[in-house]
């Protein structure tokens, strides 16, 4: 039973302190967890779209000079990304062709834009 007496507990403000201590160490991990997230979500949304504009550029090429026409459409999921193929004459034998892709991010209207020059041969 002496024993027993010599513990002493933890009061009630060492405890307050402790998660005062806690939390303030804690809730950066979390914030910064929270920004990364969001930031791998973005980074996969203009990779899709790298990759949507990316497909339509090999697709005029595989057509070849003479059918290359400008175009539009969407892709990927829920058809997020709308992009536009625009091709105009550049000189004689070679046509400039552009792809545009747009999408919603966070709210924000997000475009990314390849250009490419096509030639007759």
């Amino acid at each position: 039973m002496n024993v027993l007496r010599n513990i002493k507990g933890v009061t009630l403000i060492e405890l307050m302190v402790v998660l005062v201590v806690l939390s303030i160490g804690i809730i950066p991990i979390a914030l910064v967890q929270t920004r990364s997230n969001r930031d791998v979500f973005e980074s996969g949304q203009h990779s899709e779209a790298l990759n949507v504009a990316n497909q339509q550029m090999e697709t005029v090429k595989s057509l070849g000079f003479n059918n290359a026409v400008s175009d539009s459409g969407t892709a990927g999921a829920s058809n997020t990304y709308a992009w536009r193929r625009i091709v105009q004459p550049a000189g004689f034998g070679l046509s400039n062709v552009t792809v545009r892709v747009q999408w919603q991010e966070g709210g924000n209207q997000r475009t990314i834009q390849l250009e490419n020059l096509l030639s007759m041969r």
